[in-house]
């Protein structure tokens, strides 16, 4: 048989060998497919419902309770909460009648989670206008104007900004560097990010820089690295759902084991 029809046998097992290595580790993860998440945010909840009850008009209340929905969101996955959590952060901003830029901005990150960017796009114009805290704003419409492809504009922002020992500009450099096809780069750049954040020993900046790591060295095929991050995130939150459906895709599309996938995503389905 000639060398050209053998390669591309081979190469076709090398793959499929490579997609049945075990990387992941039940043991690993099944502690936290055990944890109670709908009792640990149902509670806080509980609280501002019944603060709510007295006064539902008090923008504070109003704002917080949008935050337990937005953790509850972040534990299951389920958009409903994102919903409820715009509902509470629209009736805020009508109460302050949009002149609040960080209530403004908080409405505006709904929206990017909701992918709604036009509409948060409009919200950090009026928060840039009111110029509170005109930074924290600069650094959303950079985020806002990539996704909506004005990448003129999101680099004038970026540049804006400029400061390689901050956080968040490394975070936004990341994903300039992984829009531009510099996934080398971009990783570079989110490493150096979570080291910031690790030595700031924030949990929530640390799990969130730690899954965005994952993804990135899952796209550049360091699943085992992806797989660690993944884990390290959920030792800070065993709630983490975005972390769970990590390790999920990776048992499902590199390991090609779909009945453990599915059991890890029915895990995070049964807490709606």
């Amino acid at each position: 048989m000639k060398l050209t029809n053998i390669l591309p046998v081979v190469f076709a097992l090398f793959l499929f060998n490579c997609g049945n290595q075990q990387i992941t580790d039940k043991a690993d993860y099944n502690t936290y497919l055990e944890t109670d998440q709908k009792n640990n945010y149902s509670q806080d909840l509980e609280f501002w419902n019944a603060k709510l009850d007295t006064n539902p008009d008090n923008f504070m209340w109003l704002t917080k309770r949008a935050g337990s929905y937005n953790t509850a969101f972040k534990a299951t996955g389920d958009i409903a909460y994102l919903i409820k959590a715009e509902t509470d952060l629209v009736k805020a901003n009508n109460l302050t009648k949009y002149n609040n830029a960080s209530l403004l901005r908080t409405l505006a990150s709904n929206y990017i989670s909701q992918h709604r960017f036009k509409e948060a796009l409009s919200l950090l114009e009026l928060a840039k206008t009111n110029g509170e805290k005109l930074e924290a704003t600069k650094k959303m419409l950079f985020d806002v104007h990539l996704e909506l492809g004005n990448y003129i504009y999101a680099k004038s922002y970026l540049d804006e900004f400029k400061n390689t020992a901050d956080f968040d500009y490394l975070i936004r450099l990341s994903k300039w560097q992984d829009h531009q096809g510099n996934l080398e780069g971009a990783i570079e750049s989110m490493e150096k990010a979570t080291a910031i954040a690790k030595a700031s020993n924030l949990n929530s900046i640390k799990q969130w820089a730690y899954t965005n790591l994952a993804d990135f060295y899952g796209h550049a095929g360091n699943i085992e690295a992806s797989y660690k991050h993944y884990l390290k995130a959920l030792e800070l939150d065993p709630n983490d759902a975005y972390a769970k459906k990590g390790i999920a895709w990776i048992t499902y599309s590199y390991e090609k084991n779909p009945e453990e996938a599915l059991r890890i995503l029915e895990h995070i389905s049964s807490y709606y």
